[in-house]
């Protein structure tokens, strides 16, 4: 059974790239990763429908698979979880909401981060840089201030925002997990980007234990 533990990269569906999310998550999950999220802001309920049924089918019994705030189509192709950001869903009524699926909450701030994890099963903590695919009004941490947010915290914690190759092995001194989007899916080798930042994370966890 998948668990968050065995996760390193975390990967994000990128809508901003020719290649289709459901092909996207399939090369990922034959990359070996083990959490993959799939977001998507521009499509209608049904195409969200179609989509995440193909995933779920990919990631089964290889990968967690989260759906970024839509609760209900996380439910109705039997995901392993969903995310919530802070201007969705009240992360507490959500967590009545889904019962014992994954519940993760991205944060911005200690003071967010403190009360995600009271029902979050895995926190986000953002961004640490700046980044091109999510414009949000929150300001960029840096290497040490998302460190220091992480340190504090007991749920698994996955790094977020404008992350590079090189951020790896510091990020890795306390996140649990790595979220790179465009320094990753807007290479031109997508398979090997994917499987140089799961491999890299893991043997950084590796050497910190």
């Amino acid at each position: 059974m998948n668990s968050i533990k065995d996760a390193n990269y975390y990967f994000i569906t990128d809508e901003g790239i020719e290649i289709s999310p459901v092909e996207q998550v399939e090369i990922a999950v034959n990359q070996g990763v083990k959490i993959v999220q799939y977001r998507r802001k521009d499509a209608p309920g049904k195409v969200l429908y179609e989509e995440a049924s193909q995933i779920s089918d990919i990631c089964k019994d290889k990968a967690l698979f989260i759906v970024n705030d839509r609760i209900d189509i996380a439910q109705i192709v039997d995901a392993d979880g969903v995310h919530l950001g802070q201007d969705d869903l009240p992360y507490e009524v959500a967590r009545e909401l889904v019962g014992d699926m994954i519940l993760g909450v991205s944060t911005h701030n200690l003071k967010q981060a403190l009360k995600a994890e009271r029902v979050a099963d895995y926190i986000g903590i953002g961004p640490v840089h700046s980044t091109e695919t999510k414009r949000d009004r929150w300001k960029e941490l840096g290497i040490q201030g998302a460190l220091k947010i992480a340190e504090n915290v007991k749920v698994p914690t996955t790094a977020i925002g404008g992350i590079g190759y090189d951020d790896l092995e510091p990020l890795s001194r306390s996140f649990d997990m790595v979220c790179a989007i465009s320094s990753v899916t807007r290479t031109k080798d997508l398979p090997g980007s994917i499987k140089k930042f799961e491999t890299s994370f893991k043997n950084y966890k590796r050497n910190r234990l």
